[in-house]
């Protein structure tokens, strides 16, 4: 624990000295960077020794607070140090040209963020956690609005702050819940954690500030927040639902019906973006929603003593997580490189890039495969065991378990194929086929310092794909804790886990010897060779240039007029004119439910209800000091009340005259 201590001591150094440095770029990304860095390789010591070892939890008190390490909060933890590492490696570079001289404030901002990320799950005191959790907002919100001068960046960092202080609202109505044992109400405490920490996790209606706050951050902020942050959410849900005491049906339920809509509704969001920060912000909250459906299955199992149910989904959320964490983080690292190199995200803008940065796009490549859970890369892995527990939940269950499980089957399978498709869209749109703008035609490999983080996550989820059998061993403290059966039912089940994860890996490896040995063959018939470089069939056009190509929404048209009836979208076609047309577009602009159904209606409320209390700001001291007497009365009012409706009859000897009648 002191290796944490001594960790957040180097994060706090580290920006302040950034922060003193702001004049001197070179300086404070030196500064910011390395303590970044150092803190990050620090506090992995500890973290790693929790599945190292035998899983004890660890304690510490400072300054009379106490900090708790499990194995559950080491897994939330390994993101938030991997991908904070790698971020920072990356904006070292990121940031020139892009820092508008503010380098130091950026640097203080971004180990802030760190700082408090990695409090989050070692803190267990409520005022303590609410402090950490808020001072994660606000300086995430500084990080996000660090751009203020582009368009609309300050109207995504207010969404994103309003997002933010309601959750911190709810996580409030939740401690105050918690405050009487005696008292408990698992179910109400339950719904405001959802709600305070589905805002931060992106869940059904809760994401609105996702793909508003994404786009606007710096690439690295975005890794950050996508990789590592939203998985907090996710964290303070389990930490109020691991209790043996609640209703465990009631999580199940919640989280499954939870996820799979955040799944589907992800996935098809992101079908129709041209902002490739934008796509990945939706696919963010598809992923969410994959590990909350396996949380869900595993609280059911754990309702219905279906111990292999349980077993399976916990474990499949967990490598879930991680993966998503380490593909997730190097695609919006690569996102950045393509907006550094080519000067924008619009994928109807980009195109030929993987002959200008091939190292950038085949890195990209491989990560969007993965992490479109195809195999033989790791990203099926997770899901494979989440699979098997809707399985598991279909041969076991009946009525409403049995179709809960089979839609789960069906949604899960849905949202692995159009995830297939968004990638093969962000693919080919951004890297394949000839430039269509000057910026992408000029564009150049990045920097080292840029694709070495991008390598470095793509090899770690590498060694989890080699060793994710046993990798899901490590769950066993927390699966014992809560998951249904006995320990020895829990081992057993986790033994067929690791099982299966390994023939799956075996078949990976196969795959992959199969790619290498094709690939090896390929090449050898070109040696001694010489290429001759030729016009293509032009199919007939005198000049044919790039703006014949597919386009990414073209790509994807024929998919998003198919779910229209979800997405309604706002669709804009400029049709060709004469023999050599000069000019076609079309651009589709869906509308998000959660802003049109919920958020939207809501601030013009709030707003009409402003307007129409306005008048009481009227400059008059009196009727300022009238309203807060009246306010003081009406406080003092509602606390008496409270104060006699809770207390209880006193029991009084009779006076004469009563005993007389």
């Amino acid at each position: 624990m002191y290796y944490l201590i001594l960790a957040q001591s180097l994060l706090g150094a580290g920006g302040f000295a950034a922060l003193l440095c702001n004049r001197n770029s070179r300086a404070a990304t030196a500064a910011g960077a390395s303590s970044c860095l150092l803190a990050s390789i620090t506090a992995l010591i500890p973290v790693m020794e929790q599945f190292h070892s035998g899983g004890e939890p660890q304690w510490l008190s400072l300054f009379g607070l106490p900090f708790y390490l499990d194995r559950m909060a080491a897994l939330f933890l390994l993101p938030v140090l991997v991908i904070g590492a790698m971020a920072a490696i990356h904006a070292t570079e990121y940031l020139k040209g892009h820092d508008h001289g503010k380098s130091g404030v950026y640097w203080f901002f971004f180990n802030l963020t760190l700082a408090s990320m990695t409090a989050v799950p070692l803190t267990t005191a409520p005022v303590a956690f609410l402090t950490v959790w808020e001072l994660m907002g606000v300086a995430s919100f500084a990080l996000v609005a660090f751009d203020y001068r582009s368009p609309g960046v300050m109207r995504a960092s207010w969404i994103y702050l309003a997002a933010c202080h309601a959750g911190a609202g709810f996580l409030i109505l939740t401690f105050l819940a918690m405050r009487t044992p005696e008292t408990l109400d698992f179910t109400m405490v339950f719904l405001f954690g959802v709600a305070g920490f589905g805002l931060k996790a992106g869940f059904p209606l809760l994401h609105v500030w996702l793909p508003e706050a994404h786009p606007a951050a710096p690439a690295p902020v975005s890794a950050l927040m996508s990789a590592a942050m939203i998985n907090l959410g996710l964290y303070g849900i389990l930490r109020i639902a691991v209790s043996p005491a609640g209703p465990a049906a009631l999580y199940g339920w919640t989280l499954l019906i939870l996820g799979l809509c955040g799944a589907l509704l992800g996935v098809l969001f992101a079908l129709p973006q041209r902002n490739l920060k934008r796509l990945l912000a939706y696919s963010s909250m598809e992923n969410i929603g994959i590990i909350a459906t396996g949380l869900g299955f595993g609280f059911l199992g754990r309702a219905c003593e279906n111990t292999a149910m349980a077993v399976f989904g916990f474990t499949g959320a967990g490598v879930h997580l991680l993966n998503h964490a380490l593909l997730k983080g190097s695609l919006f690292l690569g996102a950045g490189s393509i907006q550094k190199a080519a000067g924008t995200l619009d994928l109807d803008r980009l195109g030929g890039l993987m002959k200008r940065m091939p190292f950038s796009g085949t890195l990209f490549t491989v990560n969007a495969i993965a992490l479109s859970a195809l195999p033989p890369f790791n990203g099926f892995l997770g899901e494979l065991l989440i699979y098997l527990a809707a399985f598991c939940g279909i041969a076991a269950g009946s009525g409403a378990l049995f179709a809960g499980s089979l839609a789960a089957v069906i949604t899960l399978g849905l949202v692995g194929g159009v995830a297939s498709v968004v990638f093969a869209k962000a693919i080919s749109a951004a890297f394949l086929g000839e430039p269509r703008s000057q910026r992408s035609a000029e564009a150049v490999e990045v920097p080292r310092t840029m694709l070495l983080p991008q390598t470095a996550l793509l090899g770690l989820s590498f060694l989890i794909l080699i060793g994710a059998p046993f990798l899901v061993r490590q769950f066993l403290p927390f699966l014992s804790e809560v998951a249904a059966g006995r320990p020895g039912e829990v081992l057993e089940a986790l033994m067929v886990a690791s099982e299966i994860l390994g023939k799956a890996v075996l078949f990976s490896l196969v795959i992959f010897g199969f790619i290498l040995l094709t690939m090896l063959l390929r090449r050898l018939p070109a040696r001694g060779r010489t290429a001759v470089p030729g016009a293509t069939w032009d199919c007939g056009y005198a000049a044919p240039d790039a703006r014949m190509e597919y386009t990414g929404s073209a790509f994807t048209q024929p998919l998003t007029d198919y779910f229209d009836y979800l997405l309604r979208s706002k669709k804009t076609i400029v049709l060709p004119t004469g023999l050599f047309p000069r000019r076609a577009a079309m651009t589709m602009e869906p509308r998000d439910p959660a802003d049109r159904l919920l958020w939207g209606p809501l601030f013009r409320l709030t707003g009409g209800i402003a307007d129409r209390i306005h008048v009481i700001q009227s400059g008059y001291l009196h009727l300022y000091i009238l309203l807060m007497v009246a306010a003081l009365v009406a406080m003092l009012a509602w606390g008496m009340l409270i104060r006699t409706g809770s207390e209880p009859p006193t029991s009084r000897e009779p006076s004469p005259a009563e005993v007389v009648k």
